[in-house]
């Protein structure tokens, strides 16, 4: 089972050192562009989840791509 856990950053230390002693736990240190990774995936999984119960529209791809490509002035 792999968790995630938010610890206060004056803990984080005596935290991490419990867990390292502990054999039957892998610890692994994440980097912040991991934590954007994981947030945006946990995003997208909620959004679909919303889209499947109706609670979220969707909309065109068409409308989508020309949202995006609008400072270029440019259509699909």
């Amino acid at each position: 089972m792999k968790l995630l856990l938010d610890v206060k950053n004056d803990k984080a230390e005596a935290f991490m050192n419990m867990l390292k002693e502990l054999p039957y736990v892998k610890v692994k240190q994440l980097e912040a562009i991991h934590f954007r990774i994981l947030d945006d995936a946990v995003q997208i999984v909620d959004d679909v989840h919303l889209l499947e119960q109706g609670k979220l529209e969707t909309r065109d791809a068409k409308e989508f791509l020309n949202e995006l490509l609008c400072q270029n002035d440019a259509k699909v």
